[in-house]
């Protein structure tokens, strides 16, 4: 659109020298951000071009609670592969706008009255004007209390629950594989490794062991070839 915004950018990582650039470098950087934004506003040669550089302050980490108040009112997280869940549902909490790409991984916030979605860049212009120039609206405490450690807690167990039929079904499968394990591990024993006859005599342990022997408990085993 050819208008710009004051935008603060918190956090660090490996691809945070790349990024700064990206919105920090003059506009000859075919690769930068601004440049790319007059490429799509058809502001090539018009008064965009004279902003050399867009408006972004790189603060560094931060702990998520310094963010609380009223300094900031909007959140945008436009990950996609980082996604950031977690700071999301922290802004949500506090009361912001927050500004999210429609995607699964955000299918839980679309619930909440103060996030807002898009699916392109003209719906993200249109969502972020909507938030500067509006507040944003409360949580009732039934929201409210979705975005509690222990609402989350609770999630995380049903969704590791499960049915008495499944556990059933989980304990028949497992016990038919250790049948089909031994099965197997007697099969060995009983053919030998090349063939060789070789039979397996249990029995009760007896004053006279032989030395070949090996028992465990009050069973005795013993293998003996011809």
């Amino acid at each position: 659109t050819g208008e710009y915004f004051e935008i603060d950018i918190f956090g660090a990582g490996p691809d945070e020298g790349e990024i700064q650039r990206a919105y920090l470098d003059d506009n000859d950087d075919e690769s930068g951000i601004l440049n790319s934004i007059h490429k799509w506003s058809g502001s090539s040669s018009s008064r965009g071009r004279c902003q050399s550089r867009l408006p972004a302050n790189f603060l560094g980490p931060s702990d998520h609670s310094s963010l609380a108040g009223d300094a900031y009112s909007i959140f945008i997280n436009p990950s996609l592969t980082e996604v950031l869940c977690t700071t999301t549902a922290e802004a949500i909490a506090m009361g912001k706008w927050a500004i999210v790409p429609s995607h699964p991984s955000n299918a839980f916030f679309a619930q909440f009255p103060n996030c807002l979605s898009y699916r392109n860049r003209r719906e993200f212009v249109s969502t972020l004007k909507y938030a500067q120039a509006n507040d944003p609206p409360q949580l009732s405490e039934e929201l409210a209390r979705l975005l509690s450690w222990e609402a989350a807690t609770m999630r995380c167990v049903r969704a590791a629950a499960i049915s008495k039929r499944d556990a059933a079904r989980n304990e028949r499968i497992s016990r038919m594989r250790e049948e089909k394990t031994l099965k197997k591990t007697l099969s060995g024993l009983w053919n030998g490794s090349k063939g060789d006859f070789q039979s397996m005599n249990v029995h009760r342990m007896s004053s006279s062991s032989s030395s070949s022997e090996r028992t465990a408990g009050d069973v005795s085993i013993g293998l003996i070839t011809p």
